[in-house]
């Protein structure tokens, strides 16, 4: 009995002691509410993203708490309320998908980051998945989708990059968003300046011999033909293949490497060279 008691007397202290530091702690959180409702103020860039046909499905409030970047920093704990909402909408294949956003970024990112997901998920599942089945992967490799950024320095580049942060601010707007009732796996490379990385890593050493990477550049070329006629023939994509750890392909080289640039088979591409093939289409 004795045991019993002292057991119970622990676990209360521990319990003040918890509630005592949650609470202190609490007081240390530096707070920020996010309270813009977007539903109302972005309601006519949600109609033309969905042609106004969507449904609100959902809204709720959200709170996510983060530390400071380091033991170091000055700064307190902060904690962010903010809402989210989840929207219904059709794409152009008529499929339901939903699109869920928030009101602590802006929604010109939530659709970048929205866009560039859904492509590369797609193309990793149908193709990439498909194609490299029984290749023997390393954990590095990825198919990933990205927007056109331009970080060229140097003067002539001023107004590319003048141009381009001007499409992202613009997606926020009913004029230049992007229509996600039209868009496409298929069509999305002409609907939006975006192109995939794919990065096929091979895991183990180059003992595994000639015959071997030829096949595997084969399946690569096989599966970049296939995303390509998929893609109305209008793929953006910088491809590679070659080992985790480094080592020389037979070809003498460390890496593979195709470009394809609107759906032609070019040497090599930059983000400069992609602004570029789009012009007179977004900019």
């Amino acid at each position: 009995m004795k045991k019993y008691f002292f057991f119970v007397a622990v676990v209360n202290i521990v319990l003040i002691v918890s509630i005592s530091w949650s609470l202190r702690t609490g007081e240390r959180i530096a707070r920020i509410k996010y309270k813009v409702d977007y539903i109302k103020k972005y309601e006519s860039t949600l109609n033309a993203m969905f042609d106004n046909e969507w449904e609100l499905i959902s809204t709720e409030n959200k709170f996510e708490e983060h530390e400071p970047l380091c033991s170091h920093d000055g700064t307190r704990p902060h904690l962010d309320q903010f809402i989210e909402w989840t929207v219904e909408y059709h794409d152009g294949n008529g499929d339901l998908r939903t699109f869920i956003f928030n009101n602590r970024l802006t929604l010109g990112s939530q659709v970048q980051e929205y866009v560039t997901q859904y492509i590369a998920t797609y193309y990793k599942e149908k193709f990439y998945d498909i194609y490299m089945s029984d290749t023997p992967l390393a954990r590095s490799s990825y198919v990933f989708c990205f927007f056109v950024r331009m970080t060229i320095a140097y003067d002539e580049a001023k107004d590319i990059d003048k141009t381009t942060r001007k499409y992202q601010s613009l997606l926020d707007t009913p004029e230049g968003t992007i229509n996600l009732s039209k868009l496409t796996p298929a069509n999305a490379f002409e609907m939006a300046p975006i192109y995939l990385s794919v990065s096929v890593r091979l895991s183990g050493d180059s003992s595994y011999g000639q015959i071997f990477e030829e096949n595997i550049i084969k399946q690569t070329e096989d599966m970049m033909d296939a995303m390509n006629e998929f893609a109305n023939n209008r793929l953006n994509a910088d491809v590679s293949v070659g080992y985790r750890q480094g080592f020389n392909m037979y070809t003498g080289n460390r890496d593979c490497k195709w470009a394809f640039l609107q759906g032609e088979q070019v040497d090599y591409f930059g983000d400069r060279d992609i602004f570029e093939s789009y012009k007179g289409i977004f900019w």
